[in-house]
């Protein structure tokens, strides 16, 4: 009797498993695209058939993208375990010449294991992969998506020729997670998008990732707004915003950051004449920046109106920053109500250049900052040891506004 338990323990072990494997579904895109007309020879008929995603660097991955969503992804997610179904793109070079946007998506991964290259198309615009009202996404690699690398055979790199911002200004973005909760992005990495990477508003995740872009503008690494936002061991080199809040925002935690030759890790900008800015509650910890124009900001234009409280930058390297520590708020007419209140720097360490403070406080004189501490602030290389705010001037060290 006791081996006849056994057996059949062993035998119901077994047929759960295999029910948990059945789970499992695989939508590759190689299996799923565009519908195709075909001329027969035998006479006037025609037939349809479907052509997948071919790993050719030729054919455009969206409708595979598309086709393998609609008519495999969504019919089969039956649990919320985003790891269930599995929208596949495998190993090769792919061309993403066409927007894909996921809108109402929920509890599947968008596991890509092969390169995605975008072409130059000078009406390209909008988002190459946007995820729109959705919810349990994961997007994970090991691939990547090569914006405009012309090292690496991309040929986005025409879009902006000669670091000319300005020729295309409707350039395309790259990934957008809009409206979304409990999505995640990792182990992919991000190569020279023609305008900004990665921007997520809602309640996501961002970690285990790199982003490699050229030095210039707009070519933003992680743009963050919504509740409770986490970035944690990333490594962002761009000419723009590393790891940055948005308005609006309540909730963000950043950690274990390294930012190299960017704009720093940021609060902002918030636009001219912005109202209703809302950050609150930002934590940003262990983070080093180095080659960079700058440290940590909060950016805004002297007409805006809003809250921005409650935030801590500590645990900081800086190697070579032009503007260490800064706020950019103030104008030759202050006429916002922007309130910036409850900001500590601490432990910063590092250096910064002779021809710049190692903190500078540009406030609003309409509505001065308020509550502004600083606490074991080491920078050298930097222009004398002082700073500069709206409530006077004096020692580095002083603690508060």
């Amino acid at each position: 009797m006791q081996a006849f338990l056994s057996a059949a323990t062993v035998f119901l072990l077994s047929l759960m498993h295999a029910q948990e494997a059945l789970a499992f579904i695989e939508c590759s895109v190689l299996n799923y695209g565009e519908c195709i007309v075909i001329a027969l020879e035998s006479g006037n008929s025609l037939t349809l058939t479907s052509k997948g995603a071919v790993a050719d660097n030729a054919t455009d991955l969206g409708p595979a993208l598309t086709k393998a969503w609609q008519e495999c992804v969504i019919p089969q997610v039956t649990t919320t375990v985003a790891t269930d179904v599995l929208l596949y793109v495998p190993a090769g070079n792919y061309l993403l010449a066409s927007t894909v946007t996921f809108d109402d998506a929920a509890n599947w991964n968008l596991h890509i294991a092969g390169d995605i290259f975008l072409p130059f198309n000078p009406s390209l615009t909008g988002t190459m992969l946007t995820f729109e009202n959705c919810e349990n996404i994961l997007l994970n690699g090991p691939g990547a998506i090569y914006g405009t690398s012309k090292s690496c055979s991309g040929n986005g790199y025409r879009y902006r020729p000669g670091g000319d911002l300005t020729l295309y200004p409707s350039r395309p973005r790259l990934i957008r997670f809009q409206t979304c909760n409990n999505c995640e992005i990792t182990a992919i990495t991000l190569y020279d998008a023609p305008m900004f990477h990665v921007t997520m508003i809602g309640d996501n995740e961002a970690h285990d990732m790199s982003i490699i872009a050229s030095h210039i503008g707009e070519t933003d690494g992680f743009d963050m707004s919504g509740n409770n936002n986490y970035v944690h061991d990333v490594t962002v080199e761009n000419g723009d915003e590393c790891v940055t809040v948005k308005t609006p925002t309540n909730g963000f935690v950043a950690e274990r950051i390294t930012c190299r030759y960017t704009a720093g890790c940021n609060i902002g900008s918030f636009g001219s004449g912005a109202t209703g800015v809302d950050v609150q509650n930002v934590y940003y910890s262990d983070v080093t920046i180095s080659n960079s124009d700058a440290g940590v900001m909060i950016k805004s234009y002297p007409n805006c109106a809003g809250t921005v409280k409650n935030v801590t930058f500590t645990g900081f390297t800086l190697v070579r920053i032009l503007f260490s520590i800064s706020t950019s708020q103030g104008g030759t007419t202050d006429t916002g109500t922007l309130q910036i209140s409850d900001v500590t720097f601490e432990n910063f360490q590092g250096t910064g250049t002779p021809t710049r403070p190692a903190v500078l406080l540009d406030c609003n004189k309409a509505t001065p900052c308020k509550d502004i501490a600083f606490s074991g602030i080491s920078l050298t290389d930097t222009k004398a040891d002082s700073f500069t705010n709206a409530c006077g001037s004096g020692l580095s060290g002083l603690s508060s506004c």
